[in-house]
């Protein structure tokens, strides 16, 4: 058996797939750490587009970002629960693979933007940029996953 298949026989797995509750709840939970993720993840990289006028770049970004990093530990962890409730199945599916590419696009971008720091502006709107592509590309992937 892969390791894909020992989770998807797992108790928990099975758990979730039987619950009338467990499941709802996790996806629920996965669905608010996307918003909180997203929601400050934007407004960073639309601050970081603006070139004169509004809060400090800097601070905004101090401030949202402690937000947009729960909120990916939130949609990791419920996501990592969904998957293994149903891994084959995601595993099988263009769309979930898709998924898996753009995020782990959009999380090498936020590596890098992070790594720049304020030494290049010119990079750090570039990073935005991409952010703010790759972001809905990765929540548009991940919805298409339910029609497929």
């Amino acid at each position: 058996m892969t390791v894909f298949e020992v989770l998807e026989a797992s108790a928990l797995a099975e758990h979730l797939r039987r619950s009338r509750w467990t499941y709802p709840l996790v996806n629920t939970g996965h669905l608010m750490g996307i918003a909180l993720l997203v929601g400050a993840v934007v407004p960073m990289d639309l601050r970081l587009l603006r070139r004169a006028g509004g809060p400090d770049a800097a601070a905004t970004i101090a401030f949202l970002r402690p937000f947009a990093v729960a909120g990916l530990i939130l949609a990791a962890g419920c996501g990592a629960l969904l998957f293994i409730a149903q891994a084959g199945e995601y595993l099988a599916n263009g769309w979930f693979q898709a998924k898996m590419v753009l995020l782990t696009l959009a999380l090498a971008n936020a590596a890098l933007h992070l790594r720049l720091g304020a030494a290049s502006p010119r990079l750090q709107r570039l990073t935005a940029l991409v952010s703010l592509a790759v972001w809905p590309a990765v929540l548009m992937s991940g919805r298409m996953i339910g029609y497929s």
